[in-house]
């Protein structure tokens, strides 16, 4: 007999099939439904920040915020938040661009621009800058003495500063190298003052621990080096005298920072 195959197909798993078919369909549409949601949720929230945004900008032209800085230890504020180095050099220094730069020396925003003067940055509240000079750091075998009026200076600057025992006018302070080959050391600084600053400034700096060898002549970073007795004998361990006066002093603005910049660049030089 021939064997006859009828393909009539099966009902009940079309059924199932098509069962199966919906009920995915209605997941992806749940799920489609979700994803609309939060995006729509997104979608507000970035609305609001959008919102948020423009009333403080609105806010902002209507009412500047202002921002405080310091100088080379003087204490400025403005509304302006777009500056160049060299604006901020001529506007509150009243320096040379030709023959000063600008650093700054807030901890958490160390920059150096030199070679920048006139790309423009944002001044941030709080900052700190000085003013550094580019001309050379000379040599010369004075010396000086001085009284404790450097202190006041120092301290506002963040600085520690103390009388050495027994010698009046010697100042010293812990001093963290902020820039060139030895950035991140620690030492000990020692300044003589003289009794008429700010009219007469310091001469030069004695460190602690020793960093070069002594050398009676030269020129700077490794010459005009020797012992410094005075703060030796007064606090111990090893010290040296760097013969380095502030060049052209009577012409600077008189300021402990002034100074204190003068020094910032005798370690960025080495």
């Amino acid at each position: 007999m021939e064997n006859v195959n009828n393909d009539q197909g099966h009902p009940a798993c079309d059924e199932a099939e098509a069962l199966h078919d919906i009920e995915k369909a209605m997941l992806d549409i749940d799920k489609a439904k979700d994803e609309v949601s939060h995006g729509m949720q997104d979608l507000e929230a970035a609305e609001k920040e959008l919102a948020a945004a423009e009333e403080e900008l609105e806010e902002t032209h209507r009412h500047p915020k202002i921002i405080y800085f310091s100088v080379d230890g003087e204490n400025y504020e403005t509304e302006q938040r777009r500056w160049t180095p060299n604006e901020i050099v001529k506007e509150f220094s009243g320096l040379d661009v030709a023959t000063h730069y600008l650093i700054e020396t807030d901890p958490h925003h160390q920059a150096n621009f030199q070679g920048k003067g006139d790309v423009p940055f944002t001044l941030h509240d709080g900052a700190s800058f000085q003013v550094i000079s580019v001309g050379p750091a000379p040599v010369s075998d004075g010396t000086a003495t001085g009284a404790p009026f450097f202190i006041a200076g120092l301290k506002s600057l963040g600085f520690n500063p103390a009388i050495a025992p027994g010698k009046a006018e010697h100042v010293y302070f812990d001093y963290e190298i902020p820039a060139g080959n030895f950035a991140g050391r620690q030492v000990r600084l020692g300044l003589v003052v003289p009794t008429d600053f700010p009219m007469t400034s310091p001469g030069g700096i004695h460190v602690s621990p020793k960093f070069h060898p002594n050398q009676g002549g030269g020129e700077h970073p490794t010459g005009g080096i020797h012992d410094s007795a005075e703060f030796q004998s007064a606090l111990g361990g090893e010290w040296q005298y760097w013969s380095r006066p502030y060049k052209n002093w009577g012409a600077a603005k008189k300021a402990v920072a002034t100074y204190m910049s003068h020094v910032w660049k005798l370690w960025d030089t080495q």
